[in-house]
């Protein structure tokens, strides 16, 4: 439920209240040819309308409520820079939820201050919500995120609204008045309350599984990755979001597991879900990190090959990849097993090559880096064509290890020849993955430098530690422009990482280590006479807000709670009486 739909009915009883006490006085005036008793029980009459708009109020200021939420339908994609009521009700969507909020207090963007415009906070507000309910976390709002916000507008939800009130007692103090001898806090204590609004949202119950048009049948050239095999259609029912762990795949066809380096699972827009996979004893293997179908609607994914790097006698082989199981808590229906194209293993065509290094951008050694630092460069490569062809850069997976979490990062973006470009965070929140509109081409022999890098914000994440790699060779997609396969980049040297000496390529995973950026503890290193302390000089009495003193301190790290003051005042008087209000 949309909390913007409660704050409207409280607007609603609120100015009937205000309307039926006006009336109530506007009839004791106007009515005079009533009699007294005919007054008094109209009177009664309208104060027992009023009592039970105030009832009805104060329900909906506290405990638990069941509403249907408006039938708001956004038919629109939605980015930064657009505007209008499709922007005003995404924000008040937005805003449902306490985690997913555009602003706080009274800002622009806050709850009851919604704007039509789609600014910065908006599209970080609208990442969270991507990430939160399994969306890829671009911070556009393509046909994905639009699905999920219209299955939650046009469904029938309850919000669990909690308030807790907490009075603190200050210590010292003997009434609830003036202020404590000790802290130097107000006796009258302090009150916080906290309200939570938690909206539900049902899960789906079934699945279809269908097969659409598989790809062409081609050859699969070793070396080359994400060859297209499989395709498999997954449509959730009408009765909500069904979430879908991961896909089952079997090699079948007349060919050997060891024709394979790994297979991978693709979506829509070629971006990969999970790591890259090898066969078990059984040939088979599980793709994909869990993903959301959203109610009512189909999502296709492909399954890729990544085919063997060295030649091995494989050569006339034809494999396939089957699809034998849809790993889902939703009742699964349809055909299964789907099988797609027979790609014929090829060992004699020669693709291009990328080979990579450690980039110039790279920090190449451990960091330590304080909440607040902006435009931090945390890893990158670089990526060179070979003489055999040119080649096109498409995207980069960027592999989030260290124990921060996504929320302590912000605008994490990867840069390349000075332009930057956009991360869709997966739904863990552990993989920055950036697509490169039309690809970048690579001339023969020529580079391309590209790192990822973003601000630390966590309020809470002192100690903790950012570390971006590449989990797989894989996970940076390159292809050739002469025959199009996709080209497997190889590492120019390998290694073994240490804790203290990092960014490195190895032979094992992760396949390029990233440098550790340790986030700084809060600090305090100075306190001194502020320079706009006022210099010494005579008091003049009875006369208030007068400066008697300023220092400044020096905060490193993180945000720090300063819980007391202790002030020390000295004088040639006998007392200290003649301050007041200090």
């Amino acid at each position: 439920m949309y909390q913007f739909k409660k704050s409207k009915t409280k607007q609603f009883v609120a100015g009937l209240l205000g309307a039926s006490l006006a009336l109530s006085l506007a009839f004791a005036v106007t009515v005079k040819a009533d009699t007294v008793s005919d007054l008094t029980a109209q009177i009664n009459s309208l104060l027992a309308t009023i009592s039970g708009l105030q009832a009805q109020l104060a329900s909906i200021q506290g405990g638990s409520t069941t509403t249907t939420t408006g039938a708001y339908t956004f038919s629109s994609d939605l980015s930064v820079g657009s505007k209008g009521d499709d922007v005003m009700n995404l924000q008040k969507a937005l805003n449902s939820s306490p985690d997913t909020q555009v602003a706080s207090g009274s800002s622009a963007g806050a709850p009851g201050y919604e704007t039509s415009t789609f600014g910065p906070a908006t599209k970080a507000a609208v990442i969270k919500f991507q990430v939160k309910n399994g969306v890829p976390g671009t911070g556009y709002v393509g046909p994905l995120t639009r699905a999920k916000l219209n299955s939650m507008s046009s469904t029938s939800s309850t919000s669990s609204t909690t308030t807790t009130t907490t009075t603190s007692t200050v210590s010292g103090c003997t009434g609830t008045t003036g202020f404590s001898p000790t802290t130097g806090q107000s006796c009258s204590g302090s009150t916080t309350t906290t309200t939570t609004t938690s909206p539900v949202v049902p899960a789906g119950a079934g699945l279809t599984v269908s097969s659409p048009v598989q790809p062409a049948v081609t050859i699969a050239p070793f070396k080359a990755s994400r060859v297209p095999f499989t395709k498999v259609t997954l449509t959730a029912g009408s009765d909500g979001d069904v979430t879908v762990n991961s896909l089952t795949v079997q090699r079948t066809g007349l060919a050997t597991d060891a024709a394979f380096a790994s297979i991978v699972l693709l979506d829509e827009n070629g971006l990969q879900i999970g790591t890259s996979k090898t066969f078990n004893s059984n040939h088979q293997t599980t793709l994909g990190d869990p993903f959301v179908v959203s109610r009512g609607t189909s999502r296709t994914l492909t399954v890729a090959g990544n085919m063997e790097t060295t030649a091995g006698g494989y050569g006339g082989q034809v494999a396939s990849l089957t699809v034998v199981g849809v790993n889902t808590g939703a009742t699964v229906s349809g055909s299964l097993p789907i099988t797609g194209a027979g790609q014929t293993v090829n060992e004699t065509l020669t693709l291009g090559t990328a080979t990579l290094y450690v980039s110039q951008y790279d920090p190449s050694s451990n960091l330590t880096k304080n909440i607040g630092d902006t435009a931090v460069k945390f890893s990158g490569i670089k990526v060179t064509a070979g003489s055999a062809e040119d080649v096109t850069l498409w995207s980069v997976r960027w592999n989030q290890t260290g124990s921060a979490g996504a929320t302590d990062l912000a605008n994490i973006v990867t840069i390349l020849d000075g332009t930057t470009y956009p991360t869709i965070i997966s739904a863990d929140g552990k993989y920055y993955t950036t697509l490169f509109p039309n690809g970048i081409i690579i001339q023969k022999g020529f580079s391309k430098d590209l790192h990822v890098q973003g601000d630390i914000i966590g309020a809470a994440s002192a100690n903790r530690t950012i570390e971006f790699d590449l989990y797989n060779s894989s996970d940076l997609y390159v292809s050739g422009n002469t025959y199009n396969f996709g080209i497997t980049g190889a590492a120019n040297t390998t290694g073994t990482l240490s804790a203290t000496s990092r960014s490195k390529f190895t032979t094992s995973t992760p396949f390029y280590g990233g440098s550790i950026v340790t986030i700084n503890a809060g600090t305090v290193t100075t306190i001194g006479k502020s320079p706009t302390s006022a210099p010494a000089t005579t008091i003049a009495v009875n006369v208030p807000n007068q400066i008697l003193g300023a220092y400044t301190t020096n905060v490193k790290g993180e945000p720090i709670s300063v819980q007391t003051t202790v002030i020390h005042f000295t004088s040639s008087a006998a007392g200290l009486g003649t301050l007041t209000s200090v």
